[in-house]
């Protein structure tokens, strides 16, 4: 709670009486769709001893913090072999480095016997991670020219959504398409399918969403720029942080060279806004960033492997699901 209040005062301007009506404002939004979200971080909060208000508000960090921020987070989803349907995604999960302590890795199982797990953030409803649904989901934030305000439903919200009720693929893209955001991010998803394993990127922003699909081989690389065109405003990533560019070449490189997803991802290239992170010295407070964990997620086994920071450091470990 305190980093994220001091990222929020120094990248947004937000803070006190401001920072508690925006929360306050995710809060109504959360009372007219997803109540029972609502209800949880209300307890979460009462629980911690914190405002319930700056809760919601962090809920609600991607789209606070958004605009000319570092690259964060590279995603390889891949399709798998014909006839196998074992689609995967991998990928890092770039973050501020003083935000590594409240890293959690939290698997919900609901009295139906339903179940999901997610890495997070404590406090934050869901970010990476697959259901027993068979619906997995990877995450990059985008920016474009139209991004701003807290009036539609939150990218983690949507993400706790998703891994939380939506018992396919299909139903996981109708409901990310018809969200409405006012900040732009990528959901990765992939989907245990019985014969073919299918994998689909559902850019979000303000003016809607936008669907990419793999290529013929089935493999679909995603780092911070659009790869479809917001229909409203323009990607401001190319202009601000043209290292986006740079790391989705690197990597569908690697991988045409015939190199593993988690290989590809240990990467060091373009210079300090590389594919596998580390804190650069020099670089100001807000603008730290480092790879926090590298995630695996292949549905229709299951399996979920995680690697407890950068890829080049850290091996994958196999995680205990339902």
């Amino acid at each position: 709670m305190d980093v994220y209040r001091r990222l929020l005062a120094a990248v947004s301007g937000v803070e006190g009486a401001e920072l508690d009506a925006l929360g306050a404002q995710v809060g109504d939004g959360l009372a007219a769709t997803y109540p029972d979200l609502l209800d949880e971080l209300e307890g979460m909060a009462q629980g911690a001893g914190q405002p319930v208000e700056t809760l919601l508000a962090i809920n609600a960090r991607t789209e606070l913090l958004g605009g000319d921020r570092p690259g964060e987070c590279t995603v390889i989803g891949e399709a798998g072999e014909a006839g196998e349907g074992q689609a995967t995604i991998t990928q890092t999960w770039d973050w501020h480095p003083d935000l590594a302590r409240s890293r959690v890795l939290w698997t919900v199982v609901q009295p139906s016997g339903g179940w999901h797990v997610t890495l997070t953030e404590a406090g934050i409803l869901a970010k990476l991670g697959m259901s027993g649904q068979g619906v997995a989901c990877g995450l990059n934030f985008l920016t474009c020219s139209a991004d701003g305000g807290v009036g539609g439903t939150p990218i983690h919200v949507l993400l706790r959504v998703v891994l939380d009720r939506c018992d396919s693929l299909t139903e996981a893209l109708g409901t990310l398409t018809g969200a409405r955001v006012t900040a732009s991010s990528c959901v990765t998803l992939a989907g245990a399918e019985p014969e073919d394993g299918l994998v689909a990127a559902v850019e979000l922003s303000p003016g809607g969403a936008e669907v990419v699909l793999p290529d013929a081989s089935g493999r679909l690389v995603h780092a911070n720029h659009f790869l479809r065109a917001p229909r409203r405003g323009v990607d401001t990533q190319p202009r601000d942080q043209p290292s986006s560019l740079l790391r989705q070449h690197v990597v569908e490189r690697r991988l045409g060279r015939g190199a593993e997803p988690f290989v590809a991802l240990q990467s060091h290239a373009p210079g300090a806004e590389s594919v596998c992170r580390h804190v650069e010295a020099g670089i100001p407070w807000p603008d730290r960033r480092a790879t926090l964990a590298t995630v695996e997620l292949a549905p229709g086994i299951p399996s979920l492997r995680l690697g407890d920071g950068s890829p080049c450091e850290r091996p994958l470990e196999p995680v205990a699901l339902p």
